[in-house]
């Protein structure tokens, strides 16, 4: 082989491995060091996220980018009446979250639009069953999906591990009242 011949090729594999594809996941605040626990709830920030009940119960208004956090509890396809509640699905362009766990409802959660195949890979039953009832943060726009409340075109997402929405979000107990007898 002649150097000219040898340069060609070593300039050759220098431009083949300078056109690589280039994950900007993580450079968008995707990794896992970025991801927010909250530790309050209501008030649509990654910090305070709204919760599926409050989405449910008509309190948020419409057509404002949100992040709502509840429980991965399954799939639909074309309607809420075809919601399918299990970990294995082979829908990937939504999901249903809810703030019960064990939800079995299509009336206690609502639709995530899986906007991006980047998101669908990481929040998908059908690309991890793994992920049901997980909870999970997910941004997006708060509109009309399969004709109720959903969340529409979410772009950022990420699973919650370990967390428990009991804790952030306490319903409110009645007070028991106590007779003083001094």
């Amino acid at each position: 082989m002649s150097l000219r011949n040898a340069f060609l090729l070593a300039a050759s594999l220098c431009l083949i491995s300078a056109c690589e594809k280039i994950d900007l996941e993580e450079e968008n605040g995707d990794s896992d060091a970025e991801h927010i626990v909250p530790h309050t709830v209501g008030m649509g920030t990654q910090e305070a996220p709204y919760t599926v009940r409050q989405l449910l119960q008509g309190d948020i208004l419409t057509a404002q980018e949100a992040w709502v956090i509840g429980y991965i509890v399954g799939s639909t396809y074309r309607s809420m009446s075809n919601a399918i509640f299990a970990g294995r699905t082979t829908y990937t362009g939504n999901i249903l979250i809810s703030y019960d766990s064990l939800c079995s409802s299509e009336n206690k959660c609502i639709a995530v639009e899986l906007a991006s195949t980047s998101i669908q890979k990481r929040l998908s039953l059908a690309s991890d069953s793994t992920h049901y009832r997980k909870c999970v943060a997910v941004n997006g726009t708060i509109g009309r999906y399969f004709n109720r409340v959903g969340l529409r075109e979410a772009k950022e997402g990420y699973l919650l591990p370990g967390i428990d929405l009991q804790a952030i979000d306490p319903r409110p107990t009645d007070w028991e009242e106590i007779e003083n007898k001094y």
